[in-house]
């Protein structure tokens, strides 16, 4: 499911979600945007203060965004298209939850592989809580996208992205809620010497 079936309170869910992570961009960061969509709305804010920026998205078609800005056609199956330590920072925001649970273990391991020593993933992940109100609005009020609520594989709490961490080579260095505790950020950063 992509982002094109958006509506406006879909929209504004997505900006205030891109508010909560907008202060862990630093200048002259790397950046990957792992389902940036195809309107790349991180990538479109940040373009200023990044020196490269590559959005990868099945549900957005090849183009360059800016000088430092790539988008990309790209459906995750494995493995990234990139060396090892290519990026500062991996921003996957209201993306795991769409992904196939059999191969999150294999994109933990990717995000580990293609981070930069002491690098940073930023996530966003709706929580139960937000399972109860999304579904809710999705399919009672029907006044948001029933096809992107519909297609969430798995609702992450805590502990579930502890655990990803650990196995992964990464630690979280910090997890709190937003949106009445409906969602959630999570920083994880690459363990040295992993």
């Amino acid at each position: 499911m992509g982002t094109k079936e958006f509506n406006v309170l879909d929209m504004f869910i997505a900006w205030m979600r891109l508010g909560k992570v907008l202060s862990y961009v630093e200048t002259g960061d790397t950046v990957l945007d792992f389902g940036c969509g195809h309107q790349a709305y991180l990538l479109n804010h940040i373009k200023g203060k990044i020196k490269k920026g590559v959005g990868i998205d099945y549900d957005s078609h090849s183009y360059r965004l800016s000088a430092n800005i790539e988008i990309r056609n790209f459906h995750f199956t494995g493995i990234f298209p990139f060396p090892d330590t290519s990026f500062d920072k991996i921003f996957a925001l209201a993306v795991i939850e769409h992904i196939d649970i059999s191969k999150v273990p294999k994109l933990f391991r990717e995000f580990n592989r293609i981070l930069r020593p002491e690098g940073r993933v930023i996530l966003t992940t709706p929580t139960l809580i937000g399972k109860v109100i999304l579904e809710f609005l999705a399919f009672r009020l029907g006044i948001i996208s029933r096809e992107e609520v519909g297609d969430h594989k798995k609702y992450y709490q805590k502990k579930d992205l502890e655990v990803l961490a650990i196995n992964y080579g990464l630690t979280v260095e910090k997890y709190r809620t937003f949106q009445l505790r409906g969602n959630s950020l999570c920083i994880l950063k690459k363990v040295k010497g992993l």
